[in-house]
């Protein structure tokens, strides 16, 4: 779900001669750009909305729209809403003390909890949060339930009805809060699921939400708004930085909460904390941390789950978990007011005991959505770009679902989420998860899609996949180029299956090699006339070798092919057989290659010279000697 831009043509050639050069449909849905590094689109002028937009034409507008342009990757990795390189060692944490005493949620329509006065029954299914308590404010998040009242009828819930007369009972901040969704790999930690959710409150039959390895994030984002208490994280310990579109630097100090952060598990012995920190765009720190100390934080309510390993295997059934939450408010960041203005990444600290339900934003305070990323710089916004990094090869593949393609897009159904269901599990189809690990061959946190050099092996993907970079910018083709408004390149090959040089189903680009090199050359050798012998070398990253003779001193060489008098003459080691005076001082070299690196040519050996000694017999009455003549 992103934004479009209402500039398609970039045009760097007078218009006249574009209309002349293209044909009349080509001319709509052309660009032309000269490469640049990549860029994020900053100017949101430039974008509108999309809600009457829908450009996979799946029937879901782009506004709601999980994959807008059907590739099979969610637009939450094309759009880079997590920044994945750390930025140095961040300021000391003041500690926030702004507990959540009530929770609010639509478990069984409606349940509540307080400290102090905690519901007996712990909600151990989807409990999606419609509200809670810091203080004297009670705010609503924006999940909808009958319960839920908005008097004034301007979009936001302002009373709940928490006793059933159909009148507000309780008044309402008019606030909604988004929950962030990582996009780091989470693949470490416990799945807790509410035990109810597999349909079976006596045996944990399984994880509901991932499994089979993939990765554990839907369970931070689960539900509307990604605000289902069902699910939760435990015992994980991480940092990450998530890249917002900015702040609303009105929000500093407005008394309003502007963060919401959760703890969803038990204590773990010593320090259970959040810590939070907020960066610029080129990753310097912004006044002091905040820190939430689990610790002293008091339980609103419980949870029953059950708890699944990395393998999905059962660590626990029917668990009593207690529920933390705690709000922090912009000014406790400490911004100056030139800071509050260039407030974009937040960096989130979890210690190792911490359990995260979800970790969310008020969206008065934030633009929750990220800055649209245009990896190439084609004008085309990688949710919308059939190849986000101008390789030649279409994300889609590049991903590695290994679903069927037209065109570089997926077919067939699509859930409410807008993603097709063939990549998603069974029963999962609206949830905006996917079945499949996205690619990070070198696991540089770069996905493939965004990469120049997925494998990282200094050849360029474009090279790799077999296609042409003729000015070796690690784009398709020669510049200037020109994409469709799928950010396709047109004119200059590629979109064909990638190379695989060495067969072994691994695509080039997608696996790591370099150029062969020979460690042991060739050698002089000596055969006696009639007998065999062997010249060999020793050789790293080959997959070929090619034999040859010279029979002019050097100046010539050619293959062997003679298969009758050599043996081994494409391996490492040549054998001759059947030798005789005439084989005397002819000259032998191999040509190797590794046919899985492109970007490397062939290596000739040295040159190794073969002697033939003749072998002689004398024999003297009843002595005979055996004696080889030079």
């Amino acid at each position: 779900m992103r934004y479009l831009t209402s500039i398609r043509l970039l045009l760097i050639i007078p218009i006249t001669f574009l209309i002349t050069l293209l044909e009349p449909d080509a001319a709509h849905n052309a660009t032309f750009f000269e490469k640049e590094k990549p860029k994020e689109i900053t100017d949101t002028n430039k974008y509108k909305p999309l809600a009457e937009i829908d450009t996979d034409g799946d029937g879901l507008t782009d506004d709601i729209d999980e994959d807008d342009d059907n590739d099979g990757i969610p637009d939450l990795y094309e759009d880079g809403c997590e920044v994945n390189t750390a930025f140095g060692t961040p300021p000391s944490s003041l500690t926030s003390t702004n507990y959540v005493t009530s929770i609010y949620t639509n478990y069984n329509s409606f349940w509540a909890s307080s400290v102090g006065s905690l519901n007996p029954t712990g909600y151990d299914n989807v409990s999606e949060l419609l509200a809670f308590k810091v203080g004297s404010e009670t705010y609503a998040t924006g999940v909808g339930a009958s319960v839920m009242i908005d008097s004034d009828g301007n979009g936001l819930y302002d009373s709940m009805d928490t006793d059933g007369d159909t009148t507000g009972d309780v008044t309402l901040e008019e606030t909604t809060w988004t929950a962030l969704r990582p996009v780091t790999k989470i693949k470490s930690g416990i799945r807790l699921e509410g035990r109810a959710i597999d349909g079976n409150t006596s045996n944990a039959v399984g994880p509901q939400l991932t499994s089979g390895g993939i990765p554990f994030n839907p369970y931070l984002y689960e539900g509307e708004r990604g605000l289902d208490m069902g699910y939760a994280i435990a015992n994980i310990d991480n940092a990450w930085y998530f890249r917002l579109g900015g702040a609303n630097t009105a929000a500093y100090g407005d008394g309003e909460m502007d963060i919401l952060l959760t703890q969803g598990a038990q204590l773990g012995s010593g320090l259970n904390y959040n810590r939070l920190h907020l960066l610029d765009e080129d990753g310097n720190y912004l006044g002091n941390g905040v820190e939430v100390n689990w610790n002293n934080t008091p339980v609103v309510g419980n949870s029953n789950v059950d708890q699944y390993n990395v393998n999905d295997s059962s660590s626990g059934r029917n668990q009593k978990k207690n529920i933390r939450l705690a709000a922090v408010e912009l000014s406790e960041f400490g911004l100056t007011p030139a800071e509050r203005a260039i407030a974009v990444i937040f960096r989130l600290e979890i210690s190792a005991n911490a359990d995260p339900i979800f970790f969310v934003v008020n969206d008065k305070s934030f633009i929750t959505a990220c800055t649209p990323q245009d990896t190439d710089g084609d004008g085309i916004v990688n949710s919308l770009d059939l190849d986000s990094d101008n390789d030649g090869i279409y994300d889609a593949i590049e991903a590695g679902h290994g679903q069927a393609l037209v065109d570089g897009r997926l077919t067939g159904p699509v859930g409410t989420d807008g993603i097709v269901n063939s990549i998603q599990a069974t029963g999962q189809y609206d949830n905006g998860t996917i079945n499949y690990e996205i690619k990070d061959s070198n696991n540089d946190n770069i996905l493939d899609f965004l990469s120049s050099d997925s494998d990282a092996d200094g050849c360029n993907d474009v090279l790799e996949a077999g296609f042409l970079d003729g000015d070796d910018d690690n784009y398709l083709g020669t510049s200037p180029l020109m994409t469709n408004s799928w950010g396709v390149v047109t004119g200059q090959g590629g979109y064909t299956t990638p190379r695989d040089g060495n067969g072994n189903n691994v695509p080039d680009y997608q696996e790591f090699s370099s150029a062969p090199s020979i460690l042991t050359a060739p050698q002089d050798t000596v055969i006696f006339d009639g007998n065999s012998g062997y010249i060999s070398i020793t050789a790293a990253n080959t997959t070929q070798y090619q034999w040859q003779i010279s029979t002019d001193g050097g100046t010539n060489f050619s293959d062997i092919v003679d298969t009758t008098t050599y043996s081994g003459i494409e391996t490492a080691t040549l054998g001759i057989y059947d030798t005789n005076l005439n084989f005397d001082g002819l000259l032998y070299r191999v040509i190797i290659l590794n046919e899985g690196y492109v970007c490397s040519t062939y290596v000739t050996s040295e040159i190794a010279q073969l002697s033939i000694r003749v072998k002689s017999v004398i024999t003297n009455k009843r002595i005979t000697y055996r004696i080889k003549k030079e």
